[in-house]
């Protein structure tokens, strides 16, 4: 099986899903960490494919459409977003200055950064 399938699964619910995430490094604010993990799990729940799902982080961060729930501000995020989802690969990576995330979700590790 390649790594870059998924088995089917059910769809998961938002929330409860944040709840199996482990952040391991974080070099941006809490609402864009937030925004990050949401993101990551909206582009599961679209594809089974790990590339798309990707795909579709690296989209959104760079559309610059987020806006912070609690105070209804907009969060900007433009500039050339990257992102990798897997189980097995290694990284290193130059990212502007509060713009780095790394987290676990279930068995997967997710990195999403901005470059310089």
């Amino acid at each position: 099986m390649s790594d870059a399938k998924r088995p089917e699964a059910k769809k998961p619910e938002a929330k409860k899903d944040q709840n199996l995430v482990v952040i391991k490094v974080c070099k941006m604010a809490e609402n864009m960490a937030d925004i990050a993990v949401k993101t990551m799990i909206e582009g599961l729940e679209q594809s089974n494919d790990l590339h798309q799902a990707a795909d579709y982080v690296k989209k959104k961060f760079e559309a610059d459409k987020f806006v912070d729930e609690a105070s209804g501000e907009k969060i900007s995020t433009k500039g050339v977003w990257h992102c990798c989802i897997g189980r097995k690969f290694g990284a290193f990576v130059t990212f502007a200055e509060g713009n780095y995330i790394q987290f676990y979700y279930r068995q997967l590790c997710v990195i999403i950064w901005k470059s310089s």
